[in-house]
């Protein structure tokens, strides 16, 4: 190691604080990276890991377009040549008494023990004999269970004790080991038949096939038949666009941890500036410097790399659970595991600390490059440069805002071009700060002199005459303020719109019924309800899965006529007319579904019903929040007729205003329902329950908001204690001129107050335009449906006090250090 270089590396442990506040910096920018990154592997892994465990060794799956299918087809498909082993399953959802919902899979345990041998390895109690004795009961006894062993332990329950559940009590016979993270529970098949309802019917079946092709031949005409891997694809597409704005949500959390890096590495530069001059006075060479820069950089940038990956990786686990909740309240149960540590955490941690600390040396390393002797000799560069180079840096902020515009109209040809544009506007926006501070320098100036007199003024000056220091921290903390802002303008809307859409579409008094939980209503029920004099509608809702071009949708079955006089749902054009031709066989398609196979009214869909294709015209479309997959709705009539599934999931009560006998007709419904252990919410109720889960699913947002905010905080306490540390003299002067150490405290404060109210206002214009991107251009792209804007005060408001307190915050360390420093501070040469 040359001279140089260890003179240079002698300047950390002498400004430990510096050096430790550059060091957290560079963590949190990597660790919010590392964490989000993390959680979304997590969550994939977990879902394939799901997928591999319960599909066994089947290589196909075969079931009805919707709806399950008649057991009598076992008959024809064990005679198939092309099946080497089936086997018959239930795949169903059962809500436990504490709420929990768990999967349920019911199996023919004979059939099935070639397919899934590890689902029967049980574990009742000790002995061999009590093992057998378990299984006996898992076949005879019709409420007898297999429980898996995670889940188990979770309830504290043992093989022989019971467990409460919506469908009456369940024995467990024994547990199993289950590595999928899903919490199973498994039943013999002519159990789980009784249990839901499913007499003579199966869900699919599972199959080993030696004949691909001659199989489809077979049995392609009202069957769907997948393998194993167009599953996995299926349901990989379904999360493609939530995985997709989690590495948008990792990228912007890069983005603000990128400012933050550059700011730290721009301040090891310059504020070493003196230092290189007077090492090249004594014959050092610019290489030598440079390598000296570059040695400290990459200590700082490996070692806050290896510390972010740490603590992105404990991040990780708060973040998995979140990420989890979110795709199974969207699409499926999942309950992902973290992944293991592994060496490689850190070391990735490490590998993108240094790139990003390189990267962000670049600049100020060529600026030092290009400075003569005697200005590093002088130390800070005069202040008309600093302006020069902010507005030049303004011109190139324009240049790039023009180029992200022209990527956001081309947002339509992908959705990551669309991304590209909102990161370009926000990095084009964060060149242009320097020029903010130098417009909003004398408004500022006259601010903070009204508040804090001429301590105000100066520090005013300060945040003028330091752009070099003082533009980066409040580029990186305007990106935060805006992305909190955005995010925040966004989800408000969102949530509006979604309120609006459950206000014009679900008005029933009162659902019989559950989607999510699976639970079916006889059709008996659905008729005796509608022979209730004085109800003024039932409509009967099926929601299920099937496949339009290689994709998965849903369809949905309703009462045209109910829904034509009771409902005002949103049109993209015409009003509840359109419900006339739906009442005669037409259809009509969501936005999302109409945006992603490029379908407009009057266009004709075809559709896989039980005898085979079926077109269908579109008789309009309508505004949907339900899947972004796309939605095609039909009335039970034609339902019934394409794929002759008699399936009621839910059934909606509506009543005429102003009857006198609503509530005695709604009790009477409730009776009626609860007689057959049937769940029942109003409809006050059911929009509760879908705003929780819409808060839930955004929770993981809030989080990357709120760790964006903590790393832009620390840029704001790195450019207050550098600005600190470089002033030394000044602050010797302030003394002689008789301000007290409370004035340089207030000013010092004042400074860190400037910086964020620069940084409130800019996030004001750049978080509004980053809502309307959001809004208007990546989730349209990402989900395929409209979301209206709907300004608000509140993330104004939350970013307003975000900005003071970080601020504040920000400046406690480095009015701490002026309060202990001040008093001995004297003007002299070094």
């Amino acid at each position: 190691m040359s001279s140089v270089t260890r003179s240079f590396l002698r300047y950390l442990p002498r400004r430990r604080s510096l050096s430790v506040l550059q060091l957290l910096g560079i963590a949190c920018g990597v660790a919010a990276v590392i964490g989000m990154l993390l959680s979304a592997r997590s969550a994939l892994w977990s879902f394939t890991r799901a997928i591999e465990f319960l599909s066994g060794k089947a290589t196909h799956a075969i079931e009805r377009p919707v709806g399950p299918m008649e057991e009598s087809v076992l008959t024809s498909l064990i005679r198939d040549p092309a099946v080497d082993v089936m086997s018959p399953v239930i795949d169903r959802r059962l809500r436990l008494a504490d709420g929990q919902v768990i999967k349920v899979l019911a199996v023919d345990p004979f059939l099935d023990r070639d397919l899934r041998p590890a689902l029967l390895k049980s574990r009742t109690l000790t002995t061999q004999r009590q093992d057998r004795s378990g299984f006996f009961t898992f076949l005879f006894d019709e409420r007898a269970i297999f429980l898996d062993e995670s889940l188990a332990a979770r309830l504290k329950v043992y093989p022989g004790a019971t467990i409460e559940t919506t469908r009456g009590k369940l024995r467990v016979a024994g547990t199993f080991p289950n590595p999928s993270a899903e919490p199973l529970l498994l039943m013999d098949i002519g159990h789980g038949q009784k249990l839901f309802g499913l007499s003579g019917l199966i869900d699919r079946v599972d199959l080993i096939l030696n004949d691909d092709t001659s199989f489809r031949t077979r049995w392609s005409q009202g069957y769907r038949i997948q393998s194993v891997k167009q599953r996995e694809k299926m349901f990989e597409s379904m999360l493609s666009a939530f995985r997709l704005n989690l590495e948008a949500l990792s990228l912007l959390a890069l983005f603000v941890g990128v400012f933050l890096i550059y700011n730290t590495t721009m301040f090891i530069v310059v504020s070493r500036r003196r230092d290189a001059g007077i090492l090249r006075s004594l014959g050092a060479s610019k290489r030598e410097i440079a390598k000296a820069f570059l040695s400290e950089i990459l200590i700082l940038g490996t070692a806050g790399g290896a510390l972010g990956g740490l603590l992105g990786f404990f991040l990780s686990r708060f973040l998995t659970g979140l990420v989890g909740a979110t795709i199974s309240n969207l699409y499926f149960f999942l309950r992902p595991i973290p992944l293991p540590f592994s060496i490689w955490v850190p070391l990735a941690g490490m590998l993108l600390g240094s790139a990003a600390s390189l990267a962000g040396s670049f600049f100020p390393l060529l600026e030092l490059e290009r400075l003569q002797l005697v200005q590093t000799l002088h130390g800070r560069a005069p202040v008309r440069l600093s302006g020069q180079k902010a507005r030049t840096a303004a011109v190139a902020g324009i240049m790039v805002i023009l180029v992200s515009i022209l990527l956001l109209l081309l947002s339509r040809l992908h959705v990551y071009v669309g991304f590209a544009g909102a990161f370009g506007f926000l990095f084009g926006m964060s060149l242009l700060t320097g020029f903010a501070l130098l417009f909003f320098a004398p408004p500022l100036k006259k601010f903070l002199h009204t508040l804090g007199g001429i301590a105000g003024k100066i520090a005013a000056g300060n945040i003028r005459q330091n752009l070099g220091r003082t533009s980066v921290a409040v580029a990186a903390f305007t990106v935060a303020l805006s992305m909190s802002i955005g995010l925040a303008s966004m989800i408000g809307s969102f949530r509006q719109s979604l309120i609006w859409w459950m206000d014009s579409q679900l008005r029933a008094e009162m659902y019989v019924g559950s989607t999510s939980e699976q639970i079916e209503v006889p059709e008996q029920f659905y008729e005796r309800i509608c022979s209730i004099p004085g109800l003024g509608g039932v409509d009967p809702y099926r929601n299920v899965q099937a496949m339009y071009r290689g994709s998965a949708i849903t369809v949905a079955a309703v009462d045209a006529a109910v829904l034509q006089h009771y409902t005002h749902f949103g049109w993209l054009k015409g009003g509840n007319e359109n419900w006339e031709p739906v009442k005669h066989g037409d259809v009509i398609v969501s936005e999302s579904f109409a945006r992603n196979f490029t379908i407009k009214a009057g266009d004709t869909v075809s559709l896989q019903g039980a005898e085979g294709p079926v077109g269908l015209r579109v008789a309009a479309v309508f505004y949907d929040y339900t899947t972004e997959h796309g939605l095609v709705m039909m009335d039970r009539s034609t339902y019934l007729r394409i794929y002759r599934d008699h399936t009621i999931n839910s059934v909606g009560i509506f009543m005429d205003p102003g009857n006198p006998r609503r509530e005695e007709l709604l009790g009477q419904v409730t009776s009626e329902a609860h007689a057959i252990n049937l769940p029942v919410q109003t409809r006050a109720e059911l929009h509760e329950k879908i705003l929780s889960v819409f808060d839930s699913t955004f929770a993981v947002t809030r989080s990357m908001r709120i760790i964006a905010i903590i790393v832009a905080f620390f840029g704001i306490a790195g450019a207050l204690l550098t600005l600190f540390i470089e002033r030394q003299k000044e602050f010797g002067i302030y003394r002689a001129l008789g301000f007290s150490t409370t004035q340089v405290a207030g000013m010092t404060l004042m400074e860190g107050v400037g910086m964020g109210l620069v940084s409130f206002v800019l996030s004001t214009v750049v978080g509004t335009i980053l809502a309307m991107i959001l809004i208007k251009v990546i989730n349209l792209r990402s989900f395929n449906w409209t979301i209206f804007f709907y300004p608000a005060w509140e993330p104004y408001a939350m970013a307003a006090i975000t900005a003071v307190l970080a601020s504040i915050g920000a400046a406690l360390y480095p009015i701490w250090k002026v309060l202990r420093t001040y008093p001995q501070m004297q003007i002299r040469e070094e």
